[in-house]
C-alpha cells in the first residue's frame, strides 16, 4: 500500500507540472491583398516580411488553454467562432479555451468586412480567399502547439517604457478634443489622456533554462511601418531581435495592450513618424527593455490554470432608417473613383451608423471578455475592440494578480472603445465608436470581476 501511496504521489506531482507548447504558422497573404485600419481599399504592392499566426499551448493537472497572435488589422467574430470550432474538433482543447488576438498591423490584410464589402475583381478575389483560409491556419497553429507541449518554468515581471508612444487626442484652444491634430500645430493645449508606460512580459522557460517563448504586452497603435508592403511591423521586428539575443527557437509572442488612443506620433517634431526607420526604432527600444528586465522576472509557481469567459451586451445608439440609407450613399460614393468623395468624418459615421443598423439590428453588441488565470500569479486579460487606454489601465489597478496583461483586439473586433469622458469631448474614436458612452466601463467592471473571483479560487502558488 506504502508503494502504491507512493508511486500516486509521483503521478500526481507530475501531473501537476505546467506545460507550454509552441506553434507557429504562415498568414502572409500575396501582393494586392487590401491592407488595414482605414475605410476604403488599399491594395499592397509588395511583400516585405512575413505574417505568422503564434499559438501558445498551456496544460496543468489535465487543465488546458491556448492564445494565438496574428499579424492581421483584427480577428472578427465569425472567424474567430470559425477557427474556435475547429480548434474543438481537432485538438484536446475546448474552442472558449483558446484567446484569439491581433496584433494590429495596420501594414497586414484587411479584415473588416463592410470595407471588404467593396473590394472587386481580382482584389476582391484574394481578399475572399484569404479570409477563408485564415480559421484554418490559427486552428493548425494551435495543433501544432499542443503537438509540442513540454515542461516549462515561467517568471513574469515589467519594464516602463515613455519614449515610443504618445496619447493622440489633445485638447485644443478652439475647444473640444482631436485625433492626430499634426506636428507643432499651435492650437495644441495638452493630452486628453495618458499613456500607459508598462512594458508586461512573461517568460517560459524549459527546466534546462533553454528560452521556450516570451510574450510581451505593451499598448501601442501598431501602425509605424507605412506605405503599401505587406509588414508586421515593430512586433515582427521585436521577435526577431528577441531571438537573435536569446534563441533562434525562442518564439515571441506580441500581445497588443489597450492602446485605442495611443500612437507612435510625437507632435512635438516635425520629424518623420512612420516608415521603417520608425519600426526599427521603436522594435530596438522596446526590445531593449526586455532584455534588461530578463534578469528581474520573478520565477512563477502555478497552482492551477482555469479560464473564464463572460458575454457583455453593449448598449448602441439608435439611428433611424433614413439615418441608414444616408449613411449607405455616403459609403457608396466612398467607392465610386473620381472627385466627390465624401468627407472622412461623413465616412467615418457612416460606418457607425450601417454596422448599428444592419450587424447589429440596433440592438446591443454581445461580445466577450475573457480571462487565463495562471494560479493567483498572473492571468492574461481579453478585451474586444480598440480600447483606450485608461481602460486598460483600471483593470490592471483593480486586478488582484500580480502580474495581469491586458490584450485588446481579442476574439472580436467592436471598433473603438472610448472610456466615458471622451464621447463628449468628441474626436475620431467616438464618432467611430459602434457601441455607447459608458461601454469601456461595462468591459471594465467585468474584467475586475472575474479576475477577482477567478483570484479567490486559484490555488495557492506558494
Amino acid at each position: 500500500m506504502r508503494i502504491l501511496a507512493a508511486f500516486a504521489l509521483l503521478v500526481s506531482t507530475a501531473a501537476a507540472e505546467l506545460r507550454i507548447g509552441r506553434g507557429l504558422e504562415k498568414i502572409t497573404p500575396p501582393a494586392g491583398m487590401p491592407m488595414g485600419g482605414g475605410f476604403t481599399i488599399r491594395p499592397s504592392t509588395a511583400i516585405h516580411d512575413d505574417l505568422f499566426c503564434k499559438a501558445l499551448a498551456f496544460e496543468f493537472n489535465g487543465a488546458r488553454a491556448a492564445t494565438v497572435t496574428c499579424d492581421v488589422e483584427s480577428l472578427h467574430r465569425p472567424t474567430v467562432a470559425a477557427a474556435r470550432r475547429l480548434i474543438e474538433d481537432t485538438t484536446p482543447l475546448r474552442g472558449d479555451h483558446v484567446m484569439i488576438t491581433a496584433t494590429h498591423s495596420h501594414s497586414g490584410p484587411e479584415m473588416t468586412p463592410l470595407v471588404l464589402d467593396g473590394a472587386t475583381g481580382e482584389t476582391g478575389a484574394i481578399a475572399r480567399a484569404y479570409h477563408e483560409a485564415l480559421p484554418e491556419k490559427i486552428a493548425a497553429a494551435v495543433r501544432l502547439a499542443f503537438a509540442d507541449l513540454a515542461p516549462a518554468r515561467v517568471s513574469a515581471g515589467l519594464a516602463r517604457e515613455y519614449s515610443v508612444s504618445f496619447n493622440r487626442r489633445f485638447h485644443m484652444t478652439g475647444g473640444g478634443v482631436r485625433t492626430n491634430p499634426g506636428p507643432m500645430n499651435p492650437a495644441i493645449l495638452r493630452p486628453a489622456g495618458p499613456i500607459d508606460p508598462e512594458v508586461r512580459i512573461a517568460s517560459f522557460d524549459s527546466p534546462a533554462a533553454e528560452p521556450l517563448a516570451t510574450a510581451v504586452n505593451f499598448a501601442l497603435h501598431t501602425t509605424s511601418w507605412g506605405g503599401p508592403e505587406i509588414s508586421a511591423d515593430y512586433p515582427g521586428i521585436l521577435a526577431r531581435l528577441l531571438g537573435e539575443a536569446r534563441s533562434p527557437r525562442m518564439m515571441t509572442v506580441f500581445f497588443q495592450g489597450c492602446s485605442g488612443n495611443i500612437n507612435q506620433v510625437n507632435v512635438k517634431t516635425r520629424e518623420k513618424q512612420s516608415g521603417p526607420p520608425v519600426a526599427h526604432r521603436i522594435a530596438t527600444i522596446l526590445a531593449g527593455d526586455v532584455l534588461r528586465a530578463y534578469s528581474e522576472l520573478e520565477p512563477l509557481t502555478i497552482g492551477s490554470l482555469a479560464v473564464r469567459s463572460e458575454t457583455v451586451h453593449l448598449p448602441v445608439p439608435y439611428y433611424s432608417d433614413a439615418e441608414r440609407d444616408q449613411a449607405w450613399t455616403v459609403i457608396r460614393q466612398s467607392r465610386t473613383p473620381g472627385p466627390g468623395q465624401p468627407p472622412f468624418l461623413d465616412l467615418v459615421h457612416a460606418f457607425r451608423v450601417v454596422n448599428v443598423v444592419d450587424r447589429h439590428n440596433r440592438t446591443a453588441i454581445p461580445t466577450e471578455v475573457q480571462v487565463i488565470a495562471f494560479g493567483s500569479a498572473m492571468a492574461w486579460v481579453g478585451l474586444p475592440g480598440e480600447v483606450f487606454t485608461e481602460l486598460g489601465m483600471a483593470i490592471k489597478q483593480a486586478s488582484p494578480f500580480a502580474h495581469t496583461f491586458v490584450n485588446e483586439l481579442a476574439n472580436d473586433m467592436i471598433d473603438y472603445v472610448p472610456d466615458r469622458k471622451a464621447f463628449p469631448q468628441g474626436g475620431y474614436e467616438p464618432a467611430t465608436a459602434r457601441c455607447a458612452a459608458g461601454c469601456g466601463e461595462m468591459l471594465v467592471d467585468t474584467a475586475t470581476r472575474l479576475l477577482v473571483e477567478m483570484f479567490s479560487a486559484a490555488k495557492p502558488t506558494k
